[in-house]
């Protein structure tokens, strides 16, 4: 018996359902692939090129709004900018003009309020201010103003000058000229610089600089030689200090007189210098008064008692009746510590 197993063979038909006939690709149609506006196509390349539009319109968007303020706070920074170098060249020049001596300069640069600033001749005089330099600006729309520093004489000076944009230049409002206040001056003291009184009836303003009070020397009195300084700061008032005193011929006559005429009270009872005691001048004659309807001039004489370890000061007034020259031509004298009564008197 025969184990082999029988041969199996597939129907025809069963096969032909099994591997079904595979069907021929349709020719591509060239127009379809090659031309974009194809219908096949339009769809989705345009949705695909919509997409990318809106990103790259969002980008320059982006772009564009984020330029547009950077470049307007550019130019604003930049006109800021031009401004402030604008006020610092004001600023300087004023500065410049004081140093020079320019005094009509820098009134131009920036007017007085009140009285009137002593010429060019007067500021030139001066020793001038050094080192000076705008140290900082500041611009705030049609104001400003602009720190400035200056040396005079060993000392540094700051000060801060406003100023204001009028008709797109800028102008300095703070002044640095002041008035010289002589007002306690010494009566027989000739206040002037370079030629120019400074005790008249208006105020004359001088700008900083180191001033020296012109010197006097007349029949009978001097003065003047002094100086100082004009710091440009209402804050720190300028009040000059004036010498004045005798001529030394003079000087020397009254001291005589004022000694002789204690010595002579010390030889009466009721003398309050006691007899005995030594007489020494101490400083100089200075004057306490002047009569100009009288031509008359008063000084006080100090003088100084000495008793052993003990010490008498007190004051001897002289005046002294003056010609047209201004030279003495009479004396009075009064008693020691007395103010009042005077009496002719000489050596």
């Amino acid at each position: 018996m025969s184990t082999a197993m029988p041969e199996f063979e597939m129907p025809p038909q069963a096969e032909a359902a099994a591997r079904p006939e595979a069907r021929p690709a349709a020719p591509a149609d060239a127009a379809t692939l090659d031309d974009p506006l194809s219908p096949g196509t339009a769809p989705r390349l345009t949705r695909l090129f919509g997409w990318r539009q809106l990103v790259i319109a969002g980008l320059v968007g982006a772009l564009v709004g984020g330029a547009i303020p950077a470049a307007m706070q550019a130019l604003d920074h930049s006109a800021a900018a031009t401004q402030a170098e604008h006020l610092r060249s004001v600023a300087l020049e004023y500065l410049t003009a004081i140093a020079s001596g320019r005094a009509g300069v820098a009134s131009e640069l920036v007017p007085v309020q009140s009285g009137r600033v002593a010429p060019d001749a007067v500021l030139q005089s001066a020793q001038p201010i050094t080192d000076y330099a705008v140290q900082l600006v500041q611009v705030d729309g049609a104001d400003g103003s602009a720190d400035v520093r200056y040396r005079i004489g060993g000392t540094e000076v700051f000060r801060a000058l406003e100023a204001e944009l009028v008709e797109g230049e800028w102008r300095l409002t703070t002044s640095l000229a002041e008035v010289a206040d002589v007002t306690f001056t010494d009566p027989i003291a000739r206040v002037q610089v370079a030629g120019v009184p400074l005790d008249g009836g208006t105020p004359v303003l001088l700008y900083p600089g180191s001033y020296t009070i012109d010197a006097f020397s007349g029949p009978f009195f001097l003065s003047g030689g002094d100086r100082f300084v004009v710091d440009g700061d209402l804050r720190t008032p300028t009040v000059p200090y004036v010498t004045a005193g005798v001529v030394p011929r003079i000087r020397d006559l009254a001291t005589e007189l004022a000694l002789d005429t204690v010595a002579d009270c010390q030889m009466r009872a009721r003398c309050p210098v006691p007899h005995g005691l030594q007489l020494l001048p101490v400083g100089e004659p200075y004057p306490v008064d002047v009569d100009e309807a009288a031509g008359a001039i008063e000084l006080s004489v100090p003088i100084m008692a000495i008793d052993g370890a003990d010490t008498q000061w007190f004051d001897v007034r002289l005046r002294a009746i003056l010609d047209d020259d201004g030279a003495p031509t009479e004396w009075r004298c009064g008693e020691p510590g007395e103010s009042e009564a005077l009496y002719a008197c000489r050596l």
